[in-house]
């Protein structure tokens, strides 16, 4: 009869134990709400409002000009306004050393071309080793 008790306090145990066990793992296996919360899509940066007027937007976004060759009509558009959507760090230029400038992320920087004579002007981002070209052709058209 001991024996028998014995087993039933064995089994018991190791009943108790695989309880806590699952509901252990039941608890782990679903993420806390800051896991949740990291692991959301980003919200969308693109609004349905257009660039104000005279302004044509240029994204810096995953190591790369959208668009990286621009012709400007300059009867219409005159600026280019560069946002940086990527999260490092740029140093923005043009080859002709009308501007230099730093964008961090979320930076947004502005060139007013009606400035300038019409013609082909070479811009282009580094970052790293990388270089990034683009144009603005504000030369009128053919």
């Amino acid at each position: 009869m001991e024996n028998r008790t014995i087993i039933k306090s064995v089994l018991l145990v190791v009943g108790v134990v695989a309880v806590l066990f699952l509901a252990g793992l039941a608890v782990a296996s679903s993420p806390s709400a800051d896991v949740t919360e990291a692991a959301k899509l980003p919200t969308t940066t693109t609004t349905t409002e257009p660039p104000p007027e005279g302004v044509f937007v240029v994204l810096l976004d995953n190591g790369s000009f959208r668009p990286s060759n621009v012709l400007l009509d300059l009867d219409e558009v005159w600026i280019v306004k560069w946002i940086n959507n990527d999260d490092r760090e740029y140093l923005m230029a043009d080859k002709e050393g009308h501007f230099e400038v730093v964008l961090g992320p979320g930076d947004e920087f502005e060139f007013d071309y009606g400035t300038l004579e019409p013609g082909i002007y070479r811009v282009f981002a580094t970052v790293g080793f990388n270089r990034i070209p683009g144009t603005i052709d504000t030369r009128p058209k053919q």
